[in-house]
């Protein structure tokens, strides 16, 4: 089983926080790769349908129904990452994000101004060159606070039960490593290479480039039809007795990494034949993707995310759920990019300066919010939506409403801000010029009224509506 290794014509960013220094790529040998085969492209996007209207409501500065911020117009955020603006010097990137300051979450403001104090001196500089810059003090800070919490962890872990406390030991192995910048090995996993997937594909969509939209819906097609990973079952081998049993559980897998290996050269060769061969982030998890299915060492960095996630199919085997729940609660503690500077700095110092542009506006745009969520049966209709930022209803996702609301008591005063610009602009006449009715206004005020909680219902005004 011979499938040929494939290489990438870009050179991936050298950050200097504590020596990291992450893969380089030689160029590409085209003959290397399969030809193109044709996909249907099928959009795994899934949008709000019936929503048209209230997406054009999204030009007129409306707030978020959950944090108050200000929601970036999808529109404006087309412009911007179809413009390429964030691979250019500083000075335009900042030119092209101070319009839409307002729209920043905080941790995505601290970094813009540093940014901005940065563009007053070295104006052609970078994206990427400005965080490599700041990368080895924010390493350096974010290790500080992870500490602590792996010396939570370890401590608790010393209570799991001897197959859950030996899994752990060698999650916590793997992350040491990661933290450290030495090689490691990971498993492939599906699941995760089409999470990464759509995350690129959101940036593609919002560059409204058809060629590319529809290079990108063709990966995913393929991408889905992957096989999961196996890593289980390879750990059983060893505990096969019979030889011949052995060897059939062996084929198995081999077959698996031919499916797995055959259909990244399928995207592969996708990628390389497509405008999209210049997006660095796309190539670099193909790259890496490649290396998990082959077995191959690569000098990883820890993802907050993924650890929780490995942590979490740790303690689900575990019968005390107390324990298992403190783990993943103290786990949680590890600061996000979203809540933490230096969280998000040292997460770009690992991005082209295209990436950490997008990075720094993407949370920010608008988009619609099932007030009941979809996959618990709410309707794509106009009476079961909101408007909120991407970041927050990504957060939510298919959480009930009273128990988002239970967390985070400030939405009841930030769905208010909403409900007050939405009269502002029905008063002045913008939702007849839109095509929009008042009773969206006053449906909204009765579906969050119906979804808080009963020992805490959300009576907004509406005090200000004219008739």
């Amino acid at each position: 089983m011979r499938i040929t290794p494939i290489s990438y014509n870009f050179t991936t960013r050298k950050a200097n926080t504590n020596g990291k220094n992450y893969l380089t790529y030689q160029p590409i040998n085209k003959n290397d790769v399969c030809p193109i085969s044709i996909v249907n492209s099928v959009s795994f996007m899934r949008s709000a349908k019936n929503a048209e209207v209230l997406r054009k409501l999204m030009e007129y500065n409306i707030p978020d129904m959950y944090s108050g911020k200000t929601i970036l117009n999808p529109k404006d955020m087309e412009k911007l990452v179809s413009s390429h603006v964030f691979s250019g010097p500083i000075s335009k990137v900042v030119e092209a994000i101070l319009p839409h300051e307002d729209c920043l979450h905080d941790v995505e403001r601290k970094v813009f101004s540093i940014i901005k104090a940065a563009a007053q001196t070295r104006p052609n500089a970078q994206l990427a060159e400005i965080i490599d810059d700041v990368a080895p003090l924010h390493y350096a800070r974010l290790r500080y606070i992870q500490t602590p919490v792996f010396k939570q962890l370890k401590t608790l872990a010393r209570d799991l039960p001897d197959e859950a406390r030996e899994n752990f030991k060698n999650l916590m192995a793997l992350t040491a490593k990661k933290l450290n910048n030495e090689s490691v090995v990971q498993p492939f996993s599906a699941k995760e290479f089409n999470y990464k997937l759509k995350r690129i594909s959101e940036e593609v969509e919002a560059g409204n480039n058809f060629e590319e939209i529809s290079t990108m819906n063709s990966i995913m097609h393929i991408a889905q039809k992957m096989p999961e990973k196996t890593k289980e079952d390879i750990m059983l081998l060893n505990n096969i007795s019979s030889k011949a049993h052995r060897n059939k559980k062996l084929r198995t897998h081999q077959s698996l990494v031919r499916q797995r290996g055959e259909s990244l050269k399928q995207i592969e060769a996708l990628y390389l034949n497509s405008p999209l061969c210049d997006n660095f982030e796309l190539g670099r998890i193909l790259a890496q993707t490649r290396a998990r299915i082959f077995n191959i060492p690569t000098k990883t960095a820890f993802n907050r995310k993924s650890f929780i996630y490995e942590l979490k199919k740790i303690t689900d085997s575990v019968e005390d759920t107390k324990l298992a729940h403190k783990i993943i609660k103290t786990a949680l503690k590890l600061p996000t990019s979203h809540e933490d500077i230096s969280a998000f700095i040292v997460k770009a110092a690992d991005y082209s300066s295209a990436k950490i542009g997008y990075n720094l506006i993407a949370a920010s745009e608008g988009s619609i919010e099932h007030l009941i969520p979809y996959v618990k049966d709410g309707h794509d209709l106009i009476s079961n939506y909101g408007l909120s930022s991407k970041y927050y209803n990504s957060e939510r996702s298919d959480m009930p409403m009273a128990h988002y609301l239970r967390r985070n008591p400030k939405v009841y005063n930030n769905c208010q801000k909403q409900v007050d610009r939405l009269i502002e602009l029905y008063n002045n006449g913008t939702f007849d010029k839109i095509g929009l009715s008042k009773w969206y206004i006053i449906n909204f005020v009765q579906q969050m009224y119906k979804l808080s909680p009963p020992e805490k219902r959300m009576v907004l005004s509406l005090q200000n509506l004219a008739n």
